[in-house]
């Protein structure tokens, strides 16, 4: 089966005041870290990016010849519109889709794995990482639910249709998921647990 993965990496940080995306953790940015961890699993990387092209793109260009990025021009309508064009992008090729967040600084290889080993051995349509009680991303996605990523638009995320299919998700437990970098808050307690 093809894996491909989404990194989605559009916002703009409006609420953190400079951009997340490039924010430093354990001595890379983010996004160069979850490339990193992307590139162990697929050869097949699409990153969506939005607010703050122009600044994250060079943090890119190491991993040229191995990812590819997308400009998505609605990217202040939100992350439904990321999804959106970046799964229509990689349908065609591929089989599955995994779709990760550039502001979750705990996914691992191990957790991805985790995510994988439960794909396969369920017979269910998509894997999704629970934390605070709450299915969230990562999220893996099969063929048959593409065309309702596709459909996703404005502030709605693969989250707003899943009640549609609670009977065919497996779930990963991912407490650190609901650690994100969206304020200035979130980044100084990050700061203080992890420094």
């Amino acid at each position: 089966m093809k894996l491909s993965i989404l990194i989605l990496a559009a916002g703009n940080s409006s609420r953190l005041g400079q951009p997340k995306q490039l924010i430093e953790f354990e001595g890379q940015t983010l996004i160069e870290r979850i490339t990193e961890t992307a590139l162990l699993f697929s050869d097949d990387i699409l990153i969506v990016l939005g607010g703050n092209f122009e600044l994250i793109i060079p943090k890119l260009e190491r991993f040229n010849n191995t990812i590819s990025t997308l400009f998505n021009p609605d990217w202040q309508q939100g992350m439904g519109t990321s999804i959106s064009i970046g799964v229509e992008k990689l349908a065609e090729k591929a089989d599955l889709i995994l779709i990760l967040l550039s502001d979750q600084p705990f996914i691992s290889k191990v957790l991805l794995q985790n995510m994988m080993q439960t794909f396969t051995k369920s017979p269910n349509h998509i894997v999704s990482c629970v934390y605070n009680q709450q299915l969230g991303v990562p999220m893996i996605f099969d063929k048959s639910m593409f065309p309702q990523l596709i459909k996703l638009n404005g502030e709605k995320g693969a989250k707003s249709f899943l009640h549609l299919y609670k009977n065919s998700i497996s779930v990963v437990d991912f407490p650190e998921g609901i650690i994100d970098v969206d304020t200035p808050e979130d980044l100084e307690k990050l700061r203080k647990h992890w420094f």
